[in-house]
């Protein structure tokens, strides 16, 4: 981990050195000796960093260059600050005036580099002294990284061994008698609970036994309040008395307002509010990694028992909060898997798609022998089988990794501890410091990937290719951890891309442990006080406030991620202590916090490159300083409030060239300025959500690295200023148009690579189809909320050959729908929900055999009964494996 704080800085050091010369005339040749210092250490720091795990004097020499480098980090960013800052608030003529501040700051930073480098110096004389330095053996332990990106074949669902389990388990939640039950998987972590629970829950005949579902993950860290919340959102309906009332509201508008309520309730509010969601219906209920009784004592008055077979399955590695929730049944409890078994687990993942395992035979005996000190536990042979799929298939390269485990096991979880360490040791440095920021989330939490490829690009850790995207890079990063296992995928996109992902928690564990031991992330979870952090991140997941007025925050730290801090109100003075002891911030995320105001402060922070703040409800922030100007460096800002909206200041985000994500909710909204300069922007990658206005008849020929754009108001009235917009972007993937239209732009000539279209209150009263269904790449396609107010449609042979997702929802007027044979050729997801006026499925879906969900709800009763078993149109659905109606 200090060759990457090595690699870190310096990236930083050598964009320094290019962009900010001028600020360094005086003080450049202590710089470029630290710079060639820093170069030249790095070279031993791989194999310095996998001898100090057995050699004390090694792992010194390590944690002295680490410092070392920190402390040349904080010298060069707080020179930055001392000349940068000063500049900014007094206006650039006013500042070269009087350069005495200047000449200061360059006498302090040259005496600070002289003494790091005479540090260094005396680091390189020990680094001999330890036989660091054959530097031809190095390139042998290196990793070769594959480029192309790969979907694993080898996820939590698609396992071995468990499938009596799971047959087991299945009937267990079927039969037996009718009073509401609990059945409880147990065992040991790495086990595959999850993975036995998510199989079963998939089934088709226990789908088939329960019309109300729920998923909630506990883990140790859980607030009965949010476990509850997530029960609701997942069994809520709602009755045909507020039908009316809902076909006015988007599918956003309806969820935020609920979730507002949901917050505003007492918990034993929450309780009776899920128990009248389930009264009456036969559910299954899923409550996933419980680890103690006072969490199953705080959920378990909200399931109605009404004799009508509902069920709730638990996952514990504690037998006896098992036995505690259902005292009259035993727990299944997990075995583990045979050798043969870990070695077809172990197999599946470390061949994946290869064709040639070059010595099949040799592979496999050396294979089995990893697999056998897998001890059964499925994870382990999970993460060896991924690291194995990194090496080259070779008994040699598989016979290092066997001798490179360290079998002196322990009993229990503590025999997949040594193997997770392994996969970890063996990561490139890079990717390390990627997986061990993951830990920076809560437990069993699942994080949003672009959110977290965003950070990775902020903090530095993503190397430039070419022309590639910083984020499309870091998306590889990713896919590499994924093929490893080290990280595991929640939700994919429609395109298969990663949407959710989380880390297991015996791997988070680790990352922890890891991340603490060298400084890189301090995790602060507990209710306890903690000592003052020195690692350089700091992720809280309870009361910021305390952290604040403990002086718990160091003046070191590069980011900041607050989580799930319900009712934590950040007042003026609160942010004020925060701006005083971070001003070195890259990375600021703030989640689900109330917050008053943002004062002008916040403009000091010039090193931030991301800037998040998800705001609760009771949030009061209308407007954003115009000091938010002074963030030169900012590559991402997002800021998400429910009920209204966010107010830009006139000309501060217009500034920020480096931009290049913009999402500001309901819209961005420039408080006066007609003319917002967006084409200036030239990095912008995505923007969500900004209002249609005088300025979109600008011209736009700069900006052209769109890739998503969300745009609302009343689009009519520049139709064609809005049509030549998007004429421009060449590279936009995803159009999401909140308004109305006259007519729909002419999308098959410009959009070529849209591969995602939303239209909503478009009342567009031509059928539009005719003209979508060309676009090429086309694969998602949602029609909401009015976006077609015509009474027939009509998808002709071969529409829409690459479309996966297809919804259509709330067009009221809608009544004839007609599908011709040949269309919907790639369709895998159907969701049609409000369409009071249709009459029927369209037969061309019986055709379309790649259907595998169709979803109809809050459809009219005549049309139900039409879809139901036997019903007039079952013979053109009956193929579709998952069908839900409700």
């Amino acid at each position: 981990m200090a060759q990457a704080a090595v690699g870190v800085f310096l990236n930083k050091l050598y964009e320094m050195i290019e962009k900010e010369a001028h600020l360094l005339i005086g003080a450049s040749h202590d710089v470029r000796l630290l710079r060639d210092s820093l170069q030249w250490l790095s070279l031993f720091l791989e194999e310095a960093d996998a001898k100090c795990l057995q050699d004390k004097k090694v792992h010194l020499w390590v944690t002295q260059l680490r410092e070392a480098t920190f402390e040349a980090e904080d010298v060069m960013d707080k020179f930055v600050l001392q000349i940068e800052l000063p500049r900014r608030r007094a206006g650039f003529r006013a500042f070269i005036r009087n350069p005495i501040n200047r000449w200061m700051a360059l006498h302090v930073i040259g005496k600070a580099i002289q003494n790091i480098n005479s540090r260094l110096e005396n680091i390189s004389l020990n680094q001999s002294k330890l036989g660091l330095g054959n530097v031809l053996d190095k390139a042998e332990s290196l990793i070769p990284v594959r480029k192309q990106k790969r979907v694993p074949r080898v996820e939590e669902v698609d396992v071995v061994g468990i499938e009596e389990e799971a047959e087991v388990v299945s009937k267990l939640l079927i039969d037996g008698d009718a009073r509401r039950s609990v059945v409880s998987i147990v065992g040991m972590g790495g086990l595959g609970k999850t993975t036995l629970a998510k199989k079963v829950s998939n089934d088709i005949n226990v789908k088939m036994n329960f019309r109300c579902f729920a998923w909630i993950y506990v883990s140790q860290e859980f607030v009965v309040c949010d476990l509850l919340i997530d029960m609701i959102k997942c069994v809520k309906t709602f009755s045909s008395k507020f039908m009316d009332k809902l076909k006015s509201m988007s599918d956003e508008e309806l969820k935020m307002k609920h979730n507002d309520k949901l917050k505003s309730m007492s918990e034993e509010e929450l309780r009776m509010e899920l128990f009248n969601c389930l009264r009456g219906r036969r559910y299954l209920i899923v409550i996933d990694d419980i680890w103690n009784r006072e969490a199953w004592d705080g959920i378990e008055a909200s399931f109605p028992n009404e004799n009508n077979g509902s069920r709730i399955m638990l996952t514990t590695r504690k037998r006896d909060v098992a036995l505690y929730a259902e005292p009259r049944s035993k727990p299944y409890e997990l075995r583990l898997l045979t050798n043969e078994e870990c070695w077809e687990l172990l197999s599946k993942k470390a061949f994946l798609e290869v064709a040639n395992h070059g010595d099949f035979v040799g592979l496999e005996k050396v294979g089995k022998e990893i697999a056998r000190k897998c001890c059964g536990l499925p994870l382990a042979a999970v993460i060896l089988g991924g690291l194995l799929s990194r090496k080259e298939q070779s008994v040699y390269e598989w016979e290092r990794v066997l001798n490179g485990i360290g079998w002196h096991l322990k009993e229990g979880e503590d025999q997949i501890l040594g193997i997770l360490a392994l996969s970890y040791n063996d990561l490139p440095y890079h990717l390390k410091m990627c997986f061990l920021y993951v830990a920076a989330f809560p437990g069993d939490s699942s994080v949003r990937t672009t959110e977290l490829l965003r950070m990775w690009v902020a903090e530095g850790f993503v190397k430039e290719r070419g022309d590639v995207t910083m984020e499309d890079v870091a998306e590889d990063y990713l896919m590499e951890l994924i093929h490893r296992s080290l990280i595991q995928v929640v939700e994919r996109r429609f395109n298969g891309r990663v949407k959710k992902c989380r880390i297991h928690d015996l791997l988070r564990d680790l990352a922890i442990q890891k991340a603490m031991e060298h400084q890189f992330l301090d995790v602060c979870s507990g209710n306890a006080s903690p000592p003052p952090t020195t690692a350089r991140r700091l992720s809280i997941t309870h009361d910021i406030c305390e952290h604040i007025s403990l002086n718990y925050v160091s003046k070191h730290l590069r980011s900041f991620l607050c989580f799930i801090q319900l009712d934590a109100m950040l007042e003026k003075g609160n942010w004020k202590s925060l701006y005083g002891r971070l001003r070195l911030l890259r990375v600021m995320h703030i989640h689900n916090v109330c917050i008053s105001t943002v004062p002008d402060g916040i403009g000091d922070l010039i090193f931030l490159r991301y800037l998040s703040m998800r705001l609760s409800g009771g949030t009061f922030l209308a407007m954003l300083p115009s000091t938010i100007s002074n963030l030169y460096n900012l590559q991402t800002l997002i800021i998400l409030r429910d009920d209204y909206d966010v107010l830009l200041p006139e000309h501060g985000i217009w500034k920020l060239r480096q931009l290049r994500h913009l999402h500001i909710h309901f819209g961005c909204s420039p408080s006066k300025s007609k003319h917002p300069k967006l084409n200036e922007l030239t990095n912008l990658q995505s923007l969500s959500v900004i209002r249609v206005g005088q300025w979109i008849t600008g011209d736009f020929d700069k900006l052209t690295s769109l890739r998503s754009l969300k745009i609302q108001g009343t689009l009519s009235l520049y139709q064609i200023a809005l049509s030549n917009f998007i004429g421009k972007q060449k590279n936009l993937e995803s159009l999401h148009l909140d308004g109305h239209l006259k007519w729909l732009p002419a999308l098959q000539d410009s959009a070529i690579s849209l591969t995602k279209l939303v239209l909503k209150f478009s009342k567009l009263s031509e059928d539009s189809m005719a003209a979508l269904e060309k676009l090429p790449k086309l694969q998602l396609l949602k029609l909401l909320n009015g976006s077609y107010e015509g009474k027939k449609m009509c998808c002709s042979v071969r529409a829409f050959p690459v479309l996966v997702v297809l919804e259509i929802n709330s067009c009221t007027e809608l009544e004839d729908w007609t599908v011709e044979e040949g269309a919907f050729s790639n369709l895998r997801r159907l969701k049609i929900r409000m369409c009071s006026e249709l009459k029927m499925i369209p037969e061309g879906f019986r055709r379309v055999t790649t259907l595998q969900e169709l979803v109809l709800s809050m459809q009219p009763r005549n049309f139900r009964e039409r879809v139901r078993e036997n019903g007039l149109d079952w013979f053109k659905i009956k193929h579709v494996p998952s069908i839900l109606v409700s």
